[in-house]
């Protein structure tokens, strides 16, 4: 059974997920990963049984615009929809909030996944460096539902 699990400020569940994650997959530095941001954003934690097994974060930009990030799966629960369910809990999270418009800046390799949840990638395609690693940012705008 997938629960889910928000808190405000970076909980312990979700650090060591990003520590596997990021650190050790990855190869991040440890301070390159943890920042600022995670004392002033929304995170989410999903469980499975009681395992955590994905993560990630929201924070205003702006009152209509909100920065989804450190998104992650650990690697042994990839392929489950994981990572799509966070980025919607996030997405709606942001709009609970307030937003009209989510952005996040995608490692290159996935934009593809970032995509099927209907980003774009900036016009410009300019590739920036975070921790040394090629990014894109993409956003998304986000449709009010109307009542008839």
């Amino acid at each position: 059974m997938v629960e889910h699990k928000w808190s405000f400020g970076l909980p312990k569940d979700g650090k060591r997920i990003r520590e596997e994650v990021f650190t050790f997959e990855q190869g991040f530095a440890p301070e390159i990963d943890i920042d600022e941001k995670d004392a002033s954003s929304w995170h989410i934690v999903l469980y499975i049984d009681g395992y955590p097994v994905s993560t990630g974060r929201v924070f205003e930009e702006d009152p209509e615009t909100y920065h989804i990030g450190r998104v992650a799966v650990r690697k042994n629960f990839r392929g489950l929809k994981l990572g799509t369910y966070t980025v919607k809990f996030l997405m709606t999270k942001a709009k609970t909030l307030g937003a009209k418009r989510v952005i996040l800046g995608a490692q290159l390799d996935k934009i593809p996944f970032y995509k099927t949840l209907g980003f774009k990638e900036d016009p410009t395609g300019e590739v920036f460096l975070d921790g040394g690693a090629p990014h894109m940012w993409m956003s998304k705008e986000l449709k009010s539902k109307r009542r008839r």
